[in-house]
């Protein structure tokens, strides 16, 4: 679950991508859609599958219809799902591209926020498993201007936290892991205060993964205070089980 309305004074609009790999079972993620509907969702090549998944359990409550459903299409199992949906909301790319589609469909979100004056807050379903390469290219998209703010994926949610950013991260139980990554732009840098954890930034290493597996303190858990992570000076990547509740408070203009 995440509250990303840390831009007051600026419109914001949650797009939603489905794309094609391993996604979450829809049951997973109820918590996360809680408080924030999409506003607007794209379906990447075989995240069509996906997107219609959670049409069906959601129905009646959030609703998942595509707005635009894009890709090459080569790893769709049936075509015949295209014709369910009005052909200008389907845009067709050339198998032989340099592009993966969900590359595509993230240059599709912003410019769909840029042409309505919203400040795009992405969310990615899917993309886990599969091919190493395709996991790579998203991996690297959180180096790149066009990228997602949250990627849902089979057992964890990983949040982009920019810098300048302060997040307050509830709900976790004693036995739930926090990792926190770097973006491909640099593999040191930074700098991380956190406050709560059993193992404090003051020990996180300065190269790579700054924290691997850390947990929430005995004190945080005892008196449920969330714990807190400001970084400066670079980007990172925050992940958490998708029961943990992701609050930001700032971020950087």
């Amino acid at each position: 679950m995440a509250d990303y309305s840390f831009i007051p004074q600026k419109k914001s609009i949650h797009i939603v991508i489905f794309t094609g790999g391993a996604a979450p079972q829809p049951e997973l993620t109820v918590s996360y859609w809680h408080t924030h509907n999409p506003g607007y969702v794209i379906a990447a090549d075989s995240g069509l599958e996906t997107a219609q998944k959670y049409r069906s359990f959601f129905s009646g409550r959030i609703d998942f219809t595509p707005e635009k459903i894009l890709g090459d299409f080569d790893s769709l199992t049936d075509m015949h799902m295209l014709d369910l949906f009005p052909t200008d909301k389907v845009e067709h790319f050339p198998a032989a591209k340099d592009w993966t589609d969900t590359e595509l469909a993230f240059e599709r979100a912003y410019k769909t926020a840029d042409e309505r004056g919203y400040i795009p807050f992405v969310t990615l379903v899917g993309g886990d498993g599969g091919r190493i390469d395709h996991l790579l290219a998203v991996y690297d998209t959180f180096a790149a201007p066009h990228h997602a703010d949250a990627w849902l994926l089979s057992g964890q949610t990983l949040y982009f936290l920019a810098a300048g950013m302060t997040v307050k991260i509830a709900g976790l139980t004693g036995t739930d892991t926090l990792s926190v990554a770097r973006t491909t732009s640099s593999r040191s840098g930074g700098k991380i205060e956190s406050h709560g954890l059993k193992w404090e930034s003051n020990v996180f290493r300065t190269e790579g993964m700054p924290s691997m597996s850390n947990w929430i303190s005995d004190e945080y858990l005892k008196t449920g205070k969330p714990v807190t992570l400001a970084v400066n000076g670079d980007d990172f990547l925050l992940i958490v089980p998708y029961t943990a509740k992701v609050r930001f408070l700032q971020k950087a203009d």
